[in-house]
């Protein structure tokens, strides 16, 4: 068995042995990537001196990289930096920290352009140090896609010169839920103290960050969602709204009717400017405006929208929302940017060049099956599959392992671009809860967007894991007990049907503690 995660497309295992340590010599093309992570490379006492030799062929797919020896030497063919970096992390794993391991010719390349993460830094702040810890796990996985979702309800959490009010009053909130429960409950709104005062990036943080994204082959995308989860710019800008009254930060996680004006000129204006300071800050060819979640109802009571729906001839809130989107990808495009938009968003109005982000689980499933096949291309980021922050008992490895976006309906599959796992952090307070809830996924997730379907297969990847958990371990990663990330998280769940497990586990128990199974895995750890 060959202990390699993402699995590759090609590996064979010779009977050599090859030496990877700290007196091998690196030398070739693309050093200046490839030594950034000379710390990976294990000390191994009395190790044979060897050579690393990168070589760049222009041959090998994007992104992709062969692995061969000569006479006790190592090499790595790629056309590209990624490819140099992906090669080098196969090696690293290979050697799992002995300095040493069995050759293994390898000739691998990634089945999805896109394989990403999406962190939600909103609800809660993560600060710079910890975002880069994440950066070197997504580039050890062959992942090259950081989604930064910047601003929500809760919180507005980048500097925007033009606007220094955003970071000043946006970022502070009253309090925090602590569980869906309280969330929808009137007489208890939360009970967590104020948060987010200064809790935000400035826009060195941002180009320290992206800069180290690049450094490991990984593109950041930034996401200023609107026009609805816009609490936290509605309390600094109520002109912005349909009815211009005054609210706080929302306290309370969940769906809000919030959202902003689009018959309000100034609307555009501001978003533009927002748009155009984070332009010059993120050198992606792309920007999410979110797009999610709308409630309609401030539209529809406002005469300025209603007038401009007949002055436009849009028939109802879906058309409304394609022509406010309409607007800001337009001005994207003069900034050289394709948007990206969660399906909600998603009609046949909609500028074809936009990305649709699906997630709805089976919720707009026509909606965006239409689009695929029809009209643009997707980032699949299944709720009910692929989402991080979900209890362990709804939503097991296996689940999120198998998900395949074939059996979704989807006819062009030319137009999916990759997979996403987004981690969103209402409940997810500190840095081991981060990794308990999305350690384990990256990895599931890593191997759906780099290797074939063909060469998938759950109980093999499982014993991979299992295998290799104490290196990944030693590298920081939080990797759950088997049984807890397989869904077995509460007593009586061996006795109970997926289905029964599934709601028991969710309905019963997460919706009430949202760190039961947490407190569990900390309890088993002390």
């Amino acid at each position: 068995m060959i202990n390699l995660i993402p699995k590759p497309l090609k590996a064979i295992e010779l009977s050599d042995k090859i030496y990877f340590s700290k007196n091998t010599k690196l030398c070739g093309e693309f050093l200046e990537t490839v030594k950034l992570f000379d710390y990976m490379i294990p000390v191994c006492e009395g190790a044979t001196s060897n050579m690393l030799t990168i070589i760049k062929d222009i041959a090998v797919a994007t992104d992709g990289y062969r692995i061969q020896y000569n006479d006790g030497n190592i090499e790595i063919y790629c056309s590209d930096k990624g490819g140099a970096i992906y090669g080098f992390m196969t090696l690293v794993q290979l050697a799992a920290g002995k300095g040493e391991f069995a050759a293994v010719i390898v000739d691998d390349k990634p089945e999805y352009r896109w394989r990403s993460f999406m962190l939600d830094c909103a609800r809660q702040y993560w600060n710079v140090d910890h975002i880069k810890k994440t950066l070197d796990i997504l580039a050890s996985l062959k992942m090259n896609v950081f989604h930064w979702h910047l601003c929500d309800d809760q919180g507005w959490r980048v500097e925007i010169k033009k606007y220094p009010i955003l970071t000043e009053k946006g970022a502070a909130r009253k309090g925090s839920s602590s569980c869906p429960k309280q969330t929808i409950d009137p007489e208890k709104k939360y009970t967590d103290g104020p948060y987010g005062e200064g809790l935000f990036y400035t826009q060195d943080d941002v180009r320290e960050v992206v800069a180290y994204a690049a450094a490991r082959n990984i593109t950041v995308i930034p996401e200023i969602d609107v026009p609805g989860h816009a609490s936290a710019i509605l309390a600094c800008m109520p002109d912005l709204s349909c009815d211009k009254r005054i609210i706080d930060v929302e306290p309370r996680f969940g769906i809000l009717d919030n959202i902003l004006c689009c018959a309000n000129p100034k609307v555009y204006e501001v978003l533009k400017d927002i748009f155009d300071e984070l332009c010059e800050l993120f050198p992606a060819p792309y920007f999410h405006i979110g797009g999610d979640e709308v409630v309609p109802t401030a539209w529809d009571n406002c005469e300025a929208c209603q007038a401009l729906m007949k002055k436009e001839g849009l028939k109802d809130h879906v058309e409304l929302h394609g022509y406010f989107n309409n607007i800001l990808i337009a001005h994207l495009k003069t900034r050289g940017k394709r948007a990206i938009g969660w399906n909600d968003m998603l009609n046949p109005l909609l500028d074809e060049t936009a990305i649709g982000q699906f997630w709805t689980g089976d919720r707009k499933l026509e909606e965006a099956l239409d689009w695929v096949n029809n009209h643009g291309e997707v980032i699949i980021s299944s709720q009910i599959y692929l989402y991080g922050d979900y209890p362990y008992s709804r939503l097991s490895l296996s689940n999120t392992y198998n998900f395949n976006c074939e059996a979704l309906g989807i006819e062009r599959m030319d137009r999916v671009l990759g997979y996403e796992i987004p981690l969103w952090t209402e409940y997810v307070k500190d840095e081991t809860k981060f990794g308990f809830q999305i350690h384990t996924r990256l990895l599931a997730v890593s191997e759906s967007c780099w290797t074939k379907p063909i060469l998938k297969n759950y109980d093999n990847f499982e014993y991979r894991l299992e295998n290799m958990r104490d290196y990944f371990t030693e590298k920081g990663l939080v990797i759950p007990p088997r049984k807890m990330y397989n869904g077995y998280t509460f007593d009586g769940a061996e006795d109970m049907t997926f289905f029964e497990r599934k709601e028991h586990g969710f309905r019963k128990i997460w919706y009430f503690d949202v760190d039961c199974e947490y407190n569990i895995f900390k309890d088993l750890t002390k």
